[in-house]
């Protein structure tokens, strides 16, 4: 599977951003540190709170990091760092928006930070006051924007905006955990943890309640297996080469180098760990459709060889283009529309429930995926890049084009037939899939516009 964020159509620096803080007195990398020790290290605020979302641009992030390293630790000094740490440094994240209370969500994502690095959060919940303080601001700050964010009145002005940001963040880092990312153990110590589960379920209920609103549900569930069926060949037809849309054309026809790098600095969040919520429905009961599904892996994974795999031609991309390809880097450049597409994965993936509202989104991700791509590689071979700064696009052209096919009619198709009354659920789940494809899409054509437009702006170098 390809990478999502990229799929759903979503630096500013010539610079290499490799370089990482290393303590003097332990000589241990702060990506081997808790949460908790490197909350201690680079909790600062950078900036003050804004009132709507700005586009945050590579060189700013860098810049950030490097006056947080440099005023946080003095002692510390900046050395290159082996690319195997994640999301190392969640406290050092932008200063989210104020959304006109009195819960700023900069100080809920610390306080959140706080929580997660807790050697037993549950346990210690019950008797660190400081702990239950930190759950409390989270707490009322995750009620203020669900209401802000799917009330009815919601729309996209700047309070909704942050509010959703701020939700599928903290969604996130909990969905997250479910991977495994070679980083320190302690940072695990509350995967099972049932105060985030609740947390969890605070925030994805009202917003898969709010997700499925804008469908339908009743006329999908009026048609009969053969409708169905149809529904699904006719909607693959139209998607496998649809007409080209704003986002594609724009991507295609106008976007510069350093949009290019934009894209794929959003897109490494999910592209370097490529299809690895895939794998989380491949076990259980051998058949057809099952051995479909993990044919498709397989291929992604390069057939158990690294330098095969596709997340490696995605770091090949990056490094031509002297990104940074430390997993999930680049984070906060991410806008919250892609981050939904990810977190509506990880649930499915994670509750077998979902397991048909999954096989349909996947069937839309692997038909549209080449049609996408073309506009990608044409764009970077306008501006001149390598074979090498684009020969993932070429790869998931060809693979996925019998990806799509496959997904079809060895996986859609069977699994409505199978499953009769609720085989609805596919083409929900492949509908959906396409809607939030297209949301998130919107929002990186405007970021990739502002990032062309800034592209004059002096970079912002480490060293």
């Amino acid at each position: 599977m390809h990478s999502r964020a990229l799929h759903s159509r979503q630096i500013i620096s010539g610079t290499s951003y490799s370089a990482r803080p290393l303590c003097k007195a332990s000589g241990r990398r702060l990506s081997n540190f808790s949460h908790a020790q490197r909350d201690l290290l680079f909790c600062h605020e950078h900036g003050q709170s804004i009132s709507s979302r700005k586009t945050v641009t590579l060189a700013s992030q860098n810049a950030n990091i490097k006056a947080a390293a440099v005023t946080a630790a003095p002692s510390f000094e900046l050395v290159p760092k082996p690319v195997t740490s994640v999301l190392h440094n969640f406290a050092r994240f932008q200063g989210l928006p104020s959304i006109g209370t009195s819960t700023d969500f900069s100080e809920a994502e610390r306080c959140f930070t706080r929580l997660l690095g807790a050697e037993d959060l549950d346990a210690q919940l019950r008797s660190d006051a400081d702990l239950q303080q930190a759950a409390h601001v989270l707490e009322e700050a995750v009620a203020v924007a669900t209401g802000r964010a799917f009330s009815n009145a919601a729309g996209g002005d700047a309070e909704a905006e942050a509010a959703h940001l701020f939700l599928q963040r903290t969604l996130y880092r909990i969905n997250r955990l479910v991977l495994f990312w070679y980083d320190d153990l302690r940072n695990y110590n509350n995967e099972r943890s049932i105060y985030l589960a609740q947390l969890r379920h605070s925030i994805e209920q009202p917003w898969q309640q709010w997700e499925t609103a804008h469908f339908d549900v009743d006329a999908y569930k009026s048609k009969s297996v053969k409708e169905l069926q149809d529904m699904v060949r006719q909607q693959a037809a139209h998607d496998v080469d649809p007409p080209l849309g704003q986002t594609a054309s724009y991507i295609k026809n106008e976007m510069t180098t350093e949009g290019y790098r934009h894209l794929l600095a959003v897109g490494s969040v999910d592209g370097l760990v490529e299809a690895s919520r895939q794998s989380r429905v491949c076990g259980g009961a051998a058949n057809e459709i099952m051995c479909a599904i993990f044919r498709v892996l397989m291929e992604e994974y390069g057939t158990g060889r690294f330098n095969k795999k596709h997340s490696t031609f995605f770091a090949t991309m990056m490094r031509e283009l002297d990104l940074n390809v430390e997993p999930e880097f680049y984070f906060d450049l991410v806008p919250w529309q892609s981050l939904a597409s990810m977190n509506h994965n990880f649930l499915l993936t994670e509750r077998r429930r979902h397991y048909l509202r999954y096989a349909g989104g996947l069937t839309f991700f692997e038909v549209n995926g080449p049609s996408v791509y073309r506009s990608y590689l044409a764009a970077a071979q306008r501006v001149g890049l390598s074979d090498s700064a684009s020969g993932y696009w070429e790869l998931h052209i060809k693979e996925d084009e019998r990806h799509g096919r496959q997904m079809v009619e060895d996986v859609a198709v069977p699994l409505i037939d199978q499953y009769g009354a609720d085989g609805w659920e596919v083409v929900f789940g492949y509908d959906q899939e396409k809607m939030m494809g297209d949301r998130a899409g919107a929002a990186l054509l405007k970021d990739l516009k502002d990032v062309d437009q800034k592209q004059c702006t002096p970079a912002m170098s480490m060293t």
